[in-house]
């Protein structure tokens, strides 16, 4: 590129500007990067998919626990009985698909249309899988926080992706216990 500069006499001279050289990375240096990236993605990703396995079955175990104690005492505040249903209950995973916290206003132990809704709870994505030992699709707290009927019923909140899994027992008195064990029942 040429440019004309005036010196102090006045007279002009002509300045040669340095040519400019193209930035950015060249087609090799942008694929040696991308396949590194490639390789370090797929050596992170099964760590990582188990890692969100497990966080995701950890957040359902407290929900389940957190509905539980929400039900038990809205049971005593109000003294009536309040009830936690599953909301699309499948054979082996009855809470998978979320629940229902109400006030069983009839005492029937079932939610029916009209009843107040304490809480609700969306199916859970991914693999998490929530089911009972005895098939309950109910769990029914009385007015004085005790189990209607009055029989244990244990949950078990597990995965398939995650190594890891909780038991949450519902005891007759209302309190509820949870253990971590391993894998998940077939």
């Amino acid at each position: 590129m040429r440019r004309e500069k005036l010196t102090p006499r006045g007279s002009a001279r002509l300045v040669l500007s340095p040519v400019r050289r193209a930035t950015g990375f060249s087609l090799i240096e942008m694929l040696t990067t991308m396949s590194i990236l490639a390789i370090l993605l797929a050596i992170a990703s099964p760590g990582l998919a188990s890692l969100t396995s497990a966080n995701s079955l950890a957040a359902a175990q407290g929900e389940l626990a957190a509905a539980m104690m929400l039900a038990r005492s809205e049971a005593l505040k109000r003294g009536t009985p309040v009830g936690l249903s599953a909301t699309a209950p499948v054979r082996g995973a009855e809470f998978s698909g979320g629940w229902t916290v109400f006030v069983d206003a009839n005492g029937n132990g079932t939610y029916e249309t009209g009843e107040t809704i304490v809480r609700q709870q969306a199916a859970f994505h991914g693999d998490v899988r929530i089911g009972t030992s005895g098939g309950s699709t109910v769990l029914t707290f009385n007015g004085r926080g005790f189990l209607t009927p009055s029989a244990m019923v244990t949950f078990t909140v597990c995965s398939s992706l995650a190594a890891k899994s909780y038991r949450v027992r519902v005891e007759p008195v209302g309190l509820a216990d949870v253990l971590e064990s391993t894998g998940c029942p077939t």
